[in-house]
């Protein structure tokens, strides 16, 4: 039995009237009535997956795929859902079949293109997409796709061709229009670019990918309040990964000067879900919550008293301490990160003396407090997070030592123990270091200092824990590679709370060929399983930002340091990122492993070597041929103010112990009020222990040149892709020096660097290629 031929012709005209629902209900019923014909199976896949329920729509196509094996578009249908899916070997296997079965299939072709594009077959998704216009010259959307395999291939020219032609067939194409302005931006085209993106929303108005775009390039050209007006419309149309990680790119460069009620919550948000870095959301959120009048107040009376310490009553005034309690801003942003401002730092710190008073004076521990109890428990969490910065008096340590003794003979008593004291200590010591904390973790506390028992006893266990779980794969007997393990091991770096967002995995050329349009590097293989060594890992970011973004990643990552591997364990399992696997070695000795890798990438890590470039070498070994490396190394002229603050501390005799670097960061604070540090006490990493440490008293450190890197990429014939870097940055250098368009002329960025001291603060991030 079969379906009426009126019958058919009724479930067509419905789902070609977008009556989905409908649809949906009558074909799930032919399939009851007729489960061995093809057309009801066929009808319900196609319209599941309209209704963008593509997982549901997988087993009726297979369905209708089984029972009609030779309906092409059957096949085409499921290639077309297993490719939304990310099952892109499936989708190609499934247009494949279709064009044996229909060779002059152009929707086939196409759609194949797209899935191998996808799998980064870069040429062979440019072939099947041109053998679709072959076949049907007049289609817009083989030209727009073949658009886009052209730029992954590095022709962009041909590109901006390709979606032009889209274009004049169909003047209303809005992805044409929106990738022709990405085409055009990567040429330099700015203003053409704007233009394009603007086509497109006037074709399409809440048009998402084009307002993301827009909003990217304005910021780009230093309009952030324009940039951050258009990525909000976008957050509003549809909130995608991509929208929040703009947004937070988009605030890093604004400092609010009036109070802004949806900002505020989006900037809460982003803190607390993690939309990106939270140190790009740092600078934009205190100057909101310096916008609070009674925080400005308790502010302004901290550092007018600085150093004096004052009571709560002087500090906070009547409602102060309410209102810092109530504010979700001021709360994420202690939670997320450590706080570098200096007059925040002062406030902070004068605030947590406030709090020792109040808790010092209760009679025992069963004595409650109520009233800024969140904004307590996240101060005690904000000491921990960086690592005990703040200064004490001696009077205060004293008197905070007193009462961490008081709450360890109740824990030993198990007598109540008071929230406050409990808070207090934890504002002044890691709770782990208590003689049995862990039975702190038995009672019932509130939301806001339970969350201070994970952070401060509940995750430095896992941790412990985790230690018997990583293997060593090397012997560790340089002397240099010894002291800078003892380093870390005393301070893991850097101890983070919450890193960045998981993106859209890509296949690595894909993910290059957006990243650097128009470098010229080899461009073909690498699909499937990537072999990939994080060699110096840290603490676990680097790693699982590779797996996370590299489609097809196993990752090795290496540490000399058994407490930062264990610290990046912990953060990879609490993200559930199965595919790293954390060791400990020296990478001078992985030769011995018998190990090769696609990708290696080792940032912050080559210059704490005795020879960086020895270490380098031992990593190229380590290479297969077209091979990527991701390099990071710190520019001998950007931390120029880095060597006079060292020589500075070298003269006051400071040592390298966290009491040590306690007090030389109140030194250089002071001292800076003369302006001789420069940028050095306004870095993020000049305000906790490990960071501070890492940055001003490490073991060993080298400097790099461009000259010297280009000497060495050179004699070993590495080729140079370009540079990680600020879209800001990229845009200058690009008025600077038009004629390069890949932006990747080491020889001009030696000029440019030279003209702007400043462009690699953080360092050298650049990617390279190895030859055949």
């Amino acid at each position: 039995m079969e379906p009426n031929p009126r019958e058919i012709d009724a479930l067509v005209a419905q789902f070609n009237d977008g009556r989905y629902p409908e649809v949906a209900t009558l074909a799930q019923t032919m399939t009851e009535r007729f489960p061995q014909h093809a057309f009801g199976w066929k009808v319900l896949g196609a319209v599941l997956s309209q209704m963008g329920r593509n997982a549901e729509s997988l087993i009726p196509m297979r369905k209708a795929v089984a029972l009609s094996y030779d309906d092409a578009d059957a096949h085409s249908n499921l290639g077309n859902a297993q490719q939304y899916l990310g099952q892109l070997d499936d989708a190609v296997a499934s247009y494949r079949r279709a064009l044996d079965i229909k060779p002059e299939y152009a929707d086939a072709h196409n759609n194949l293109g797209n899935a191998l594009r996808d799998l980064g077959q870069l040429d062979e998704a440019v072939a099947s997409c041109r053998r679709a216009l072959e076949i049907r010259p007049d289609f817009a959307y083989a030209c727009g796709n073949l658009g886009n395999a052209l730029q992954n291939i590095g022709k962009v020219d041909d590109a901006v061709a390709s979606y032009r032609r889209a274009l004049v067939i169909k003047p209303d194409y809005a992805d044409a229009q929106n990738n022709l302005g990405n085409a055009l931006q990567d040429l330099g085209k700015v203003d053409d670019a704007v233009a394009s993106y603007q086509r497109a929303l006037d074709i399409k108005p809440d048009y998402a990918d084009a307002l993301n775009n827009l909003s990217v390039l304005n910021n780009e050209r230093g309009n952030s309040v324009l940039a951050l007006r258009t990525i909000q419309q976008s957050l509003l149309v549809k909130e995608t990964q991509e929208a929040r990680r703009i947004f937070v790119d988009t605030v890093k460069h604004l400092h609010f000067k009036h109070d802004d009620d949806k900002v505020r919550v989006t900037m809460v948000r982003a803190l607390t879900e993690n939309w990106g870095s939270p140190s790009k959301l740092a600078h934009a959120s205190l100057s909101l919550v310096k916008l609070n009048p009674c925080i400005r107040a308790g502010i302004a009376r901290a550092n007018n008293a600085w150093p004096a310490r004052l009571l709560a009553q002087e500090l906070f005034g009547s409602n102060s301490l309410t209102t810092l309690a109530a504010d979700p801003l001021l709360i994420a942003l202690l939670d997320s990160l450590p706080v570098f401002d200096i007059e925040m730092e002062r406030f902070l710190t004068i605030a947590r003396h406030a709090m020792l008073e109040v808790a010092a004076e209760m009679i025992d521990s069963a004595g409650e407090v109520s009233v800024g109890l969140s904004f307590y428990a996240a101060l005690a969490r904000q000491c921990f997070i960086n690592e005990y910065l703040f200064s004490y008096t001696d009077d205060e340590i004293q008197k905070a030592t007193e009462l961490r003794d008081s709450l360890v003979a109740a824990m030993d008593t198990k007598t109540p123990v008071s929230v406050l004291w409990l808070v207090a200590v934890a504002a002044y010591f890691p709770l782990f270091s208590l003689p049995l904390a862990t039975r702190l973790l038995d009672s019932q506390w509130p939301e806001q200092v339970a969350a201070v028992l994970t952070l401060q006893v509940m995750e430095p266990r896992e941790e412990m824990q985790l230690r018997n779980t990583i293997p060593q794969l090397t012997n560790i007997e340089d002397v240099v590679s010894l002291l800078v393990q003892n380093q870390y091991e005393e301070n893991p770096y850097p101890r983070w709370i919450r890193g960045v967002p998981a993106v859209k995995a890509k296949n690595i050329i894909r993910y290059l060929g957006d990243k650097f349009p128009l470098a010229s590097f080899e461009r073909h293989g690498m699909s499937g399983s990537i072999d990939v060594l994080i060699a110096g890992c840290g603490t676990g970011q680097h790693s699982i930002q590779a797996a996370q973004r590299i489609q097809g990643a196993k990752v090795l990552a290496i540490d000399l340091s058994m407490a930062s591997l264990s610290y990046a364990k912990r953060k990879t399992r609490q993200l559930n990122v199965t595919s790293i696997e954390y060791a400990q070695a020296d990478l001078l000795e992985l030769g011995s492993l018998g190990k090769s890798f696609d990708l290696i990438e080792s940032s912050g890590v080559l210059h704490h070597l005795a020879d960086p470039w020895a270490g380098l070498r031992v990593l190229l070994s380590l290479l297969r041929p077209n091979g990527f490396m991701n390099l990071g190394f710190y520019s001998d002229m950007a931390r120029q103010n880095i060597v006079r603050a060292r020589g500075v501390i070298a003269e006051q005799g400071y040592g390298e112990t966290a009491s040590e670097i306690r007090q030389c960061h109140q030194y250089l604070l002071d001292l800076d009020k003369n302006k001789e540090l420069g940028n050095v006490t306004r870095s993020s990493d000049f305000f906790s222990i490990s960071t501070c440490r890492d940055m001003l008293f490490h073991v060993q450190e080298h400097r790099m040149t461009l000259k010297d890197i280009d000497a060495f990429l050179r004699e070993n014939d590495l080729t140079f892709i370009g540079f990680e870097i600020d879209g800001r940055v990229l845009q200058k250098y690009k008025l600077r020096f038009p004629g390069d368009r890949a932006a990747n002329n080491l020889y001009q960025w030696q000029v440019f660097e030279h003209e702007n001291p400043d462009t690699f603060l953080g360092m050298y991030q650049f990617w390279i290629q190895k030859g055949c």
